[in-house]
Formats: C-alpha cells, sequence, structure tokens
C-alpha cells in the first residue's frame, strides 16, 4: 500500500508564549490524517520561514533550532520507516508514538516533570500525602513560568541542562519570586529527587547537584508555653466550629498528633490497657508506629467528641488552611501574641509538656513516630523556664562548694 508521508512545522501565532516568541509545532501526515506534537522551541514569529519550515536567521539561537528540527525530521523519517516495515497500515499517531518512544533518551524536562507529578497523584492516600504533591506541582508550575522567561522557550531538553540552569533557577527562586531560603530549600530538594530519578532511568547523564550546597536556616519554631495554653483553655463561649478546633488542638498539644492524623484518628485507635487509656495509630507521614497515653485533658476532650458510629472520625475537621485562621482568631481571643497553626500542637508537645518536665528525647522521638532523632531535636527547644530550672539547680550545686571553700 502506497503512503503519502509529510513532515511539516509551523508555528503557533494565536498562543505567544510570555517573552513574546511563538511555540514552534510538529505535524506528521500520513493519506490526509494528521497528528500534531510540540516540538518544545520557539522563535519570534517574524523570525520563520512559512514556505521553508525553518528559522530565518544567521544567529546562534536561530542556527540551534534549525539543527535541532533537522534531527527531529530525521528521527521521525526513521520512525516512519520502522513502523512501515511492522505493518502495512500506517497512522501518524503509530508514528508519533514510536518517535516518542525513542525519543526517550531526549527527553524534556516538563515532560519528565508531569509524569513524575502523575505518578505521586495516584500514589496520594496510598504511600503519599497531598502536601506531598502540592510541593512537586509547585516546583512544576516555577519551572514553566522559569524556563520562557529565562531561555525564551517552552521547554528545555533534560540533556541540556547544566549548573548555569540550576544557580538561575536557583536566583529565579530567591529573588524573582522572594520567596523565603527554607522554602527554595524544599523547591530545590523536590527537584534534585526528580533528577536523580532521571538518572536511575538513564534520561540524564549528569548530577546537576554534585557538590552543590543546599541550606536551609534555622527558624525558631512557634509553641505555647504552659500559661499560654490555660488561657486558651478557659476560653468559653465560643461557636461551634472554634470550639471543635480549640478542643482539637489541645488534643493535639497533649498528643502529640499533627493535624492529618488527627482527622484520620478512630475509635478503633483507642486501647485500654487496665485503667489507662492509649493511642496507637501509624503516622500518615511516615509510617511508623505511634504509642500515646491518653492523660485526663484528652480523656475528656475524648468523652466530648466521642462517635456514634465506631468508623466515624473522633474529630470532623475542616481544612487544615480553615483551622489555621481559626486558630489566629483563637489566640487573638486568648491574648497571645503568636502566630501560631495547628502543627505548633506538635512542637508544644514535644517542647512544654514533655521536654521541660524532663523526659528524654530518646522517648520523646518515639512519641512523635519520628524515625530519626535528628528531626526531634528541631521541635525540642529549651524554654526559659526549664532553663531557670537546671540553673536554679547548678546554682545550689556551686553554692555549696563556695561555701565548702570559704569554710
Amino acid at each position: 500500500m502506497r503512503h503519502t508521508f509529510k513532515v511539516l512545522f509551523y508555528i503557533k501565532r494565536s498562543a505567544l508564549l510570555r517573552n513574546g516568541k511563538a511555540p514552534i509545532m510538529g505535524r506528521i501526515t500520513i493519506n490526509g490524517m494528521r497528528s500534531q506534537f510540540a516540538t518544545h522551541l520557539s522563535v519570534p514569529p517574524m523570525a520563520w520561514d512559512v514556505a521553508q519550515n525553518r528559522a530565518i536567521g544567521r544567529s546562534a539561537e536561530m542556527v540551534r533550532v534549525n539543527r535541532e528540527l533537522d534531527a527531529m525530521r530525521t528521527r521521525i523519517e526513521r520512525c516512519y520507516d520502522e513502523v512501515l516495515g511492522q505493518s502495512p497500515y500506517v497512522t501518524p499517531l503509530m508514528v508519533r508514538n514510536r518517535f516518542f518512544a525513542t525519543d526517550t533518551m531526549q527527553d524534556s524536562l516538563l515532560n519528565f516533570f508531569a509524569r513524575h507529578n502523575e505518578a505521586v497523584l495516584r500514589q496520594v492516600e496510598v504511600d503519599r500525602s497531598r502536601s506531598t504533591y502540592y510541593k512537586y506541582r509547585s516546583v512544576e508550575v516555577h519551572l514553566q513560568r522559569f524556563i520562557p522567561d529565562y531561555y525564551g522557550r517552552a521547554d528545555l531538553r533534560l540533556e541540556e541542562l547544566n549548573r548555569d540552569f540550576l544557580v538561575a533557577f536557583h536566583g529565579y527562586l530567591l529573588r524573582e519570586l522572594g520567596r523565603r531560603k527554607n522554602t527554595v530549600w524544599v523547591y530545590l530538594t523536590a527537584l534534585k529527587h526528580v533528577l536523580s530519578l532521571a538518572r536511575k532511568k538513564g534520561v540524564l547523564s549528569s548530577d546537576l547537584f554534585a557538590d552543590y550546597r543546599l541550606h536551609s536556616e534555622f527558624v525558631t519554631r512557634s509553641f505555647l508555653s504552659t500559661q499560654e495554653l490555660n488561657r486558651l483553655i478557659a476560653l468559653s463561649a465560643l461557636p461551634p466550629t472554634l470550639q471543635l478546633i480549640r478542643d482539637s488542638f489541645l488534643f493535639s498539644c497533649f498528643t502529640g498528633l499533627s493535624f492529618i492524623d488527627l482527622k484520620l484518628l478512630r475509635l478503633h485507635h483507642i486501647h485500654q490497657v487496665g485503667r489507662v487509656s492509649w493511642i496507637e495509630t501509624t503516622r500518615h507521614k511516615t509510617g511508623s508506629q505511634v504509642q500515646v497515653r491518653l492523660f485526663d485533658l484528652p480523656k475528656a476532650i475524648l468523652s466530648k467528641y466521642r462517635p456514634k458510629e465506631f468508623g466515624e472520625a473522633i474529630f470532623p475537621l475542616p481544612s487544615n488552611s480553615w483551622c489555621n485562621r481559626c486558630l489566629t482568631q483563637l489566640m487573638r481571643m486568648a491574648g497571645i501574641p503568636k502566630h501560631i497553626t495547628f502543627h505548633a500542637a506538635r512542637h508544644t508537645f514535644a517542647t512544654t509538656l514533655t521536654l521541660s518536665q524532663g523526659m528524654p528525647i530518646e522517648t520523646i522521638s518515639k512519641l512523635l513516630g519520628h524515625r530519626n532523632i535528628r528531626t526531634t531535636q528541631i521541635y525540642a527547644t529549651v524554654t526559659h523556664d526549664h532553663l531557670n530550672d537546671e540553673m536554679n539547680r547548678l546554682s545550689k550545686r556551686l553554692d555549696s562548694i563556695c561555701q565548702r571553700w570559704q569554710a
């Protein structure tokens, strides 16, 4: 069977990029049937020769664009011959699929990132959290804006990436977007993970992050003191939603459970051993086993919100962001001049209710469900009251030495 096969490149004038350039599209035509694809290249609209399907000019950029288009055309023609050799019936889609399958070694950054994020999204609520997906998705969105602004193209081939790309993107996050140092650290760590996967799959040969130092800066973690907890407990006549969030936050302060683990808490996680009640659950984030004893206050809160159905949530909380807005209102009502989010409950548990009471940090790490004790050390801030108590004990020992010396 005879085929009329043609490869055409054209620019999309109706969808210019932010830098004013037009993306270059490809089209495969066989016997009147068509299949289009993005080349991830772009040129100024006036620099495109419609008749020749090529960029106009002798600049280094135009020469590079034409060289990549020629290489692309050659690979598509080779894919057509391969498909034709396997089947007498060939469609543009068959050739296009073969082209992208054989073009793996020259995969693009955004395509690879998008596929990675789709895989993460499928694992949400299985073994990945939704916040993890949002983190990777944020990096993808920033790259989608950065690449056209900095390179004047819609995308980059993975093999084009180098140290200059990494430094430029790092600077873009810090200076252009004004992100904080720790936020940039999180984004670049996510990018490092995705590029390491690209290396494992053989589509990226170099390690961009080799000898590239990523630093986070220490941030003072917010937590409530004993006095502030008492002021929060003393709030009365609260509307139902604020009361739920106040009580849930206090429950988290006295158990160390995170927001998501509190939201997933069910009656089957509560166990009675003699007269003592325990929470036995698995941390959603790390999969670590957690066992926490319930003291009087969390037991009273649990009794208040005990659901009628065994499988129902104990704390029917709204979204984390909504809870944080409500906590801002609650702190203002209690006269607590701190920016407190729901996660501060874990800091309060680790600092005010355990470490300051003399509990070993190894035990605190176990209660919080941390896999690495260094994570616990981030939470474990020495409070002023605990420091004062330690200094008073030290003062007594030193005073006794001084008295013996004077004698």
